[in-house]
């Protein structure tokens, strides 16, 4: 199963926010996302760079 792995982008260092994530949600001050099993986490921010094909990765930037 290829899911993706969500990185929050802090002054250049990447730091995995979760791991399966399953669904991403664009909410009015950020994205809420949803892993495999349900779990959720909300993220501030703007995404900066999907990665679909090689990594399975989508991260964000703080504003």
């Amino acid at each position: 199963m290829c899911l993706s792995i969500a990185y929050i982008d802090s002054d250049g260092r990447k730091e995995e926010v979760m791991e399966n994530v399953a669904q991403i949600e664009a909410q009015d001050d950020g994205f809420l996302l949803t892993g495999l099993f349900g779990e959720q986490k909300f993220v501030q921010g703007r995404i900066k760079n999907i990665d679909f094909v090689n990594m399975h990765t989508v991260t964000f930037e703080k504003k």
